[in-house]
């Protein structure tokens, strides 16, 4: 077997010298010209309209609230028959809905608790809704995966 410091200098010949300090800044200046010039970030400072924005922010706020706080004062039909109306048009209507077997697996034979032989059979099935808005008329699909396992009795060997 070899003595140690051998194989490190076989290794240290395998390792490429390192670049010298003046190859190290050529690069560095071809970089930064490659890069073109820096841009300057100019953010302007705020001219204290900040105050402005603020009153009038509030006060708008502070009119629609009041105008909010009206509305229910107003002597338009009585809340009963609007919610009656509100209930009897439908938000959801059921276009159609399906169900399918994605795919089927035998499982083999199983033991149920008590005892018996059972033919174990599992499914993946997906059950698909389209209902539509009454408002927009727009149609959404539904869909809802679910795992089944489907136990059959065996009752000849």
């Amino acid at each position: 077997m070899q003595a140690p410091d051998s194989i490190e200098t076989i290794l240290s010949r395998l390792m490429p010298p390192a670049l010298s300090q003046g190859g190290q800044f050529e690069i560095d200046a071809m970089i930064d010209e490659l890069a073109g010039p820096e841009r300057e970030v100019v953010v302007p400072i705020s001219a204290g309209k900040w105050m402005v924005r603020a009153v009038t922010g509030g006060g708008i706020a502070a009119a629609v609230a009041g105008l909010l706080a009206l509305v229910p004062m107003s002597d338009g039909f009585p809340r009963s028959e609007a919610v009656k109306v509100a209930a009897s048009v439908p938000e959801f209507m059921l276009v159609s809905e399906s169900d399918r077997v994605e795919s089927m697996t035998d499982e083999g034979w199983q033991e149920d608790l008590n005892g018996s032989a059972m033919h174990a059979l599992r499914l993946v099935a997906v059950e698909e809704n389209h209902v539509k808005d009454t408002e927009s008329g727009m149609v959404m699909m539904i869909s809802e995966t679910r795992e089944e396992i489907l136990y059959s009795p065996i009752n000849a060997f």
